[in-house]
């Protein structure tokens, strides 16, 4: 195989030994690893290329057009476990993965939390058909929803747990994102507007109608972001704190 990890080096792949070792998994004869190979070394994500993304624990399937989850995400899923931690063992709580993209965030809740009742949302087709492949086999719900406004009613005031992986990357700095994913996924899955607030901007005026009384809402920003990001989190009415974690900062609100 030291053709196909030589193939993968030569176009730039850092981590070659491994990307070849995922695409060996996926592809039993060398034809077709061969093929993947060179897909990847024109430029497609190894996640496409392998048609899977490994994200917090599990395993999802992907698919092109549909926001590829990123490692950094799963910062909200272990602030989730460590929040619900005093109760979640014995409660079937009720989370939602918000703007789902796959749904990997509800997979991983769901493998995590089996006794919970999860659902996830998305306004792309692309999104929702992933999704739902995904939630069949992870067993959450998958519903279309433009972030928070079309939820089913009977979810009002229920959700004790929302996370929320929002676009929060400024327009301005869309272009600086690595090709492999601008050139596979919807502006619209980054781009949060000129601070790169607005998507959280909208969803936190609406949120407050759907958690429980001891419901929280965690999403995600830059360092750079968070005082910007907490300011509109207050200014909807919201109790809102921030949790840094390297260069990324969760930002966690209660009605």
């Amino acid at each position: 195989m030291s053709g196909l990890v030589d193939r993968l080096r030569a176009s730039g792949c850092v981590f070659a030994e491994k990307e070849l070792a995922l695409i060996r998994r996926r592809f039993p004869t060398y034809a077709q690893r061969w093929a993947a190979v060179e897909r990847r070394c024109a430029g497609a994500p190894l996640e496409l290329v392998v048609g899977e993304a490994e994200f917090a624990g599990v395993c999802v399937t992907v698919a092109r057009g549909v926001f590829i989850p990123r490692p950094r995400a799963a910062l909200l899923v272990a602030l989730a476990d460590q929040i619900t931690a005093p109760t979640s063992a014995s409660t079937s709580m009720v989370a939602l993965d918000l703007g789902c993209g796959t749904g990997a965030i509800a997979a991983a809740l769901k493998v995590r939390h089996p006794q919970w009742q999860v659902h996830a949302c998305d306004i792309d087709p692309d999104a929702l058909r992933c999704a739902r492949s995904n939630g069949a086999r992870f067993g959450f719900a998958v519903h279309r929803s433009d972030w928070l406004e079309e939820l089913p009613t009977s979810l009002t005031g229920q959700l004790d747990l929302i996370l929320a992986h929002l676009p929060y990357v400024p327009t301005g700095n869309v272009p600086l994102l690595p090709r492999d994913y601008r050139a596979v996924e919807p502006a619209s899955t980054v781009d949060g507007g000129p601070d790169g607030l607005d998507p959280w901007r909208q969803v936190a005026r609406d949120c407050a109608r759907w958690l429980s009384p001891t419901g929280v809402l965690l999403t995600q920003v830059t360092g750079s972001q968070a005082a910007a990001a907490l300011a509109v989190g207050e200014g909807a009415g919201l109790a809102a704190r921030a949790v840094e974690y390297d260069d990324t900062v969760a930002i966690a609100v209660t009605a």
